[in-house]
């Protein structure tokens, strides 16, 4: 247990956890109105409570993601973190167990836009564990080395997890045999839920 909490390792986790908060910030901060729509979709807040929340989780995920990056407010910046990735988890599974795997998880924007899948819950329950451990973890001073090894082991994490989130974007675009084409799939679908979107 000591050796995973070494200074460079929780480093790199923070970095991680930072840089992806704050890559789903500037994407849903860009299409600000369209990312409402992502929280409509879910169908889990009353109508009045849409509009605040779509607008106040941005800032609030870009805050967090600029504390973990800078590594102040410990623990409660990874704790922060862990309680919105397990929210976002629990929004997914719902929709998912109601059979709504269609809408936008709202995870990311552009060419990372992805519809709800268990891979999906799968990842923020990863990602919640490491931010959680990260916020109980004792305080480990760390020199310019640790610094710099961890700040570079995290943003490879980050460019990796980036990669496989354009993957899976784009596998749901590719036509199984035995399956209607994905416009076909979408006509049915009301057209209140055809927004699409960026949750972390």
């Amino acid at each position: 247990m000591s050796a995973i909490a070494r200074p460079e390792v929780l480093i790199a986790i923070r970095m991680l956890s930072a840089l992806i908060f704050l890559s789903a910030a500037v994407g849903k901060m860009r299409f600000w109105t369209v990312f409402e729509g992502v929280v409509a979709n879910y169908r889990l807040l009353p109508r009045a409570l849409i509009p605040a929340v779509a607008y106040a989780l941005p800032p609030l995920e870009a805050l967090i993601g600029a504390c973990l990056l800078l590594g102040v407010a410990a623990p409660w910046a990874p704790l922060a973190a862990a309680v919105l990735l397990g929210v976002f988890a629990i929004a997914m599974t719902v929709n998912l167990l109601r059979g709504r795997s269609h809408i936008d998880c709202g995870c990311f924007q552009g060419a990372l836009k992805q519809t709800l899948r268990w891979p999906l819950v799968a990842r923020n329950a990863v990602l919640m564990l490491l931010a959680g451990f990260v916020a109980a973890a004792p305080f480990a001073p760390a020199n310019g080395w640790d610094v710099f090894n961890g700040s570079m082991a995290g943003s490879a994490l980050f460019l990796i997890l980036q990669t496989l989130n354009a993957l899976w974007a784009i596998h749901p675009g590719v036509r199984r045999p035995g399956r209607p084409p994905r416009a076909v799939q979408q006509a049915a679908v009301p057209r209140t839920e055809l927004h699409a979107g960026t949750v972390a």
